[in-house]
């Protein structure tokens, strides 16, 4: 049995953070120990309950980006999740140089926000695909893994061994029961971990790798 992730919800808007716990209750490997809407309460909590996982909308007066920021420097130990309905560049940069573990925005789909819990509990990174693009990660300007080893997670790797085999996104959606906003985020933080801009140079790598049988791999020539 997988362990239960204690999960904290941080969003002045009272409705929003009512929809993220009910989103994350929805999956049985997730608790929701507590919610906030203000940076008071969020920080004295955090230090009673001690979650796993803080995820939270920074973008108002009551729940700041220095509210963030205090909390990532006092807590070093805790996995957290931004998601926002705007995002600021130079905002994200500064959250991932202190080390924080993923980024969503608010417009993401209940799979993915599911899925970035789950993987930052894990301590991997996991990073929407709306925010690699801000990013312009695609091209490698962010990259900073050097010559540390890449993490893979297994469902990133599940969905490279379907792009090996010529499988489009929609299909590996289904045949993964993903969204296909979910399978697309799995593919940009795979190319972004890598330094990729490209399908063909993600396959390339895999085989090389040996995460995959070059037996297996196929380029496919259609849209995803």
């Amino acid at each position: 049995m997988n362990k239960v992730i204690h999960t904290y919800v941080a969003d002045a808007n009272f409705l929003i953070a009512e929809g993220l716990k009910n989103v994350l209750s929805s999956c049985a490997e997730i608790n929701v120990v507590g919610t906030a809407s203000n940076a008071e309460k969020m920080a004295d909590d955090l230090f009673k309950l001690r979650p796993d996982v803080l995820l939270i909308d920074y973008s108002s007066s009551k729940l700041s980006f220095a509210d963030l920021t205090d909390v990532m420097r006092k807590l070093p130990s805790l996995r957290v999740i931004g998601i926002v309905h705007e995002c600021d560049v130079n905002q994200l940069k500064r959250l991932i140089k202190l080390g924080i573990n993923g980024h969503l925005m608010n417009d993401c789909d209940k799979d993915e926000i599911i899925d970035s819990v789950k993987s930052c509990a894990k301590g991997e990174k996991f990073f929407c695909g709306q925010v690699l693009d801000r990013l312009n990660w695609s091209e490698g300007q962010e990259s900073s893994h050097g010559c540390d080893p890449i993490n893979i997670s297994e469902r990133e790797l599940e969905v490279l061994q379907l792009i090996a085999e010529g499988f489009t996104t929609k299909q590996i959606a289904d045949k993964l029961h993903l969204s296909f906003h979910t399978v697309m985020t799995h593919r940009k933080n795979m190319m972004s971990k890598l330094g990729l801009n490209n399908t063909a140079g993600l396959i390339v790598y895999a085989v090389k790798e040996n995460l995959i049988s070059p037996n297996k791999f196929l380029f496919s020539s259609g849209t995803n």
